[in-house]
């Protein structure tokens, strides 16, 4: 998830330096420059999140399925014992 949200940050800086570029009618190469820059420090938090949101998302699901494995453990040894 790291890349995906890299490129979706950097992305959206990168086109809104190019929109205030030409809103401010700065030169092309001016707004080129700043959104390039814009682009790659967008970039490094974006993969910094998406990095801890795989994790997050990763030990989220190990931890629903290992107590989901747990319950049914109990639940099929108290049917055996009852039997």
């Amino acid at each position: 998830m790291g890349r995906p949200f890299a490129a979706c940050l950097g992305c959206i800086a990168m086109i809104s330096q190019i929109f205030l570029g030409m809103i401010a009618n700065q030169p092309t190469e001016s707004i080129l420059v700043r959104s390039v820059v814009a682009l790659v420090l967008a970039a490094i938090p974006g993969w910094v999140i998406g990095k801890l949101a795989d994790g997050l998302v990763r030990d989220n699901i190990e931890a629903h399925y290992r107590r989901r494995v747990e319950e049914l453990k109990l639940k099929q040894s108290s049917e055996n014992a009852a039997t």
